[in-house]
C-alpha cells in the first residue's frame, strides 16, 4: 500500500490536512492514525513514514506510542480511528502462502536468528 493513499484517506475521514506543521490535537491524533496504518500495512521504515507527512521517525514512534491512550481513553477518536481501520483494511489484500512457503519462510528465519546470534556471541568477546 502507497504511503500517498494512506495520507489521502486519513486526510478525507479526519477531515483535516496530516502534511500541515501544526500541532493541533486533532492533527496529531490524526497523524497517529497514520503512522499506525502504514507502520502495519507498509513495508516502510518510520523514517520514510514520518518524511512523507514533514517529521522524523521519533514523531511516528512516539504518535505510535500514544495511540494506543487515546483508544482506550477517547471514545470519538476511537470509533474514528476503528472506522478510518477498517475502511483501509477492507482494501488491503493480504498475501496467501502455501504450507511449503511457510514453512520456507519460517526456516529461513531460524537460519537467521542462529546466525545473528553468533555474531552477538562474537561481538561480546
Amino acid at each position: 500500500m502507497e504511503l500517498k493513499y494512506l495520507i489521502k484517506k486519513v486526510n478525507k475521514h479526519f477531515n483535516c490536512d496530516i502534511t500541515q506543521n501544526k500541532r493541533e490535537r486533532e492533527l496529531v491524533m490524526a497523524r497517529a492514525a497514520y503512522f499506525w496504518l502504514a507502520r502495519y500495512t507498509t513495508k516502510k521504515s518510520a523514517k520514510k513514514i514520518g518524511a512523507a507527512v514533514g517529521r522524523d521517525h521519533a514523531s511516528v514512534l512516539y504518535g505510535l506510542s500514544n495511540l494506543d491512550n487515546w483508544v482506550r481513553f477517547d471514545d470519538f477518536f476511537r470509533v474514528d480511528f476503528e472506522a478510518l481501520k477498517m475502511i483501509v483494511l477492507s482494501s488491503y489484500e493480504t498475501k496467501k502462502m502455501t504450507a511449503e512457503s511457510l514453512l520456507y519462510k519460517y526456516n529461513t528465519l531460524l537460519i537467521e536468528n542462529d546466525i545473528l546470534k553468533k555474531e552477538i556471541k562474537n561481538l561480546k568477546k
